[in-house]
């Protein structure tokens, strides 16, 4: 059976992001004639036509376009060898990759990073905020060190390190009449606008506490985006209730935050690629995030 080489898959890949014969050679510091016989005998192993003539210049076939998206993953892997290797040189300079859910990852993660770094200026950390499903995919294809995420399927390639509960918080415009209660109940909602956080897991729960509570407020927004909703809070808009990290990050915009009786429990989860041992910075980072998060619920509004 016909082998790939690795010449074929850079001439192939050089020819997809430039888009051309010529500008692939001179990316690869080869001639023509050269990339054009490793696309041919590229195409001949695969038994698979990859470009169409178009013109004076070619255009990738379907099945070229589907390739890519592989080729791209095997550099990608490629490319995360040579940043390890870099980093396992510059000791005692180490690098620590997080990816984190957006509410965790737009405020509360950034402060906690940055109290990190002021004790081990020696870290060097990448923040990646992604929707959950993303953070899990950089978790299997280990583009990052440990993840922050609130759904977690069960996988084999993920370890989960901590299950973490926290409650959800109400939102207050600055001024507004509940803000002197010393906690909010379902009725209290009622009549009153409010910003949803539809649909989200939390927007579930919420709804079944207003129906089990048979309380109907007056939904004036509704937003996927709990920065966005405690936005419309801090403008005035109504009342919202969110996820501690955001309610959190929202108070200096003016936002009053209380907590909500009875108390919806908030889910996320650390997580680790399941076949490869932590290295140290990253126990050590994950565990003083524990400690962090574990303050957050004494603080005020919880």
């Amino acid at each position: 059976m016909p082998t790939i080489s690795p010449k074929q898959v850079a001439a192939f890949r050089a020819v997809m992001l430039t888009g051309g014969i010529t500008r692939a050679a001179s990316m690869l510091h080869l001639t023509q004639p050269a990339v054009s016989r490793l696309i041919k005998e590229f195409e001949a192993t695969l038994g698979l036509r990859l470009f169409e003539r178009a013109g004076s210049g070619i255009v990738p076939t379907r099945e070229a376009s589907v390739m890519f998206s592989e080729v791209e993953r095997l550099f990608t892997g490629l490319d995360r060898l040579m940043q390890l290797a870099i980093e396992l040189r510059q000791e005692p300079m180490q690098s620590i990759r997080i990816a984190a859910f957006p509410a965790f990852a737009n405020g509360y993660l950034p402060r906690f990073i940055s109290k990190l770094v002021t004790h081990a200026p020696e870290c060097r950390p990448s923040i990646f905020g992604l929707a959950s499903e993303s953070v899990i995919d950089y978790v299997v294809n280990e583009k990052c060190d440990f993840g922050v995420a609130v759904t977690v399927p069960e996988h084999p390639l993920v370890s989960v390190v901590e299950l973490e509960t926290l409650p959800l918080v109400v939102v207050l415009p600055r001024g507004h009449p509940l803000t002197s209660r010393p906690f909010l109940e379902p009725k209290d909602f009622a009549g009153e606008p409010f910003i949803s956080n539809s649909p989200t897991v939390a927007h579930l729960r919420v709804d079944a506490m207003f129906a089990t509570h048979q309380v109907t407020p007056k939904v004036v927004a509704q937003t996927p985006q709990t920065t966005v909703a405690c936005a419309m809070v801090s403008a005035g808009m109504g009342l919202s209730i969110v996820d501690p990290f955001t309610a959190e990050d929202a108070k200096a915009t003016g936002v009053t935050v209380k907590p909500l009786r009875p108390s919806i429990p908030y889910e996320f989860a650390y997580v680790l690629p399941a076949k490869r041992e932590p290295f140290a910075i990253v126990t050590k980072t994950m565990k003083a995030l524990q400690e962090e998060v574990a303050r957050l619920r004494n603080a005020p509004g919880l």
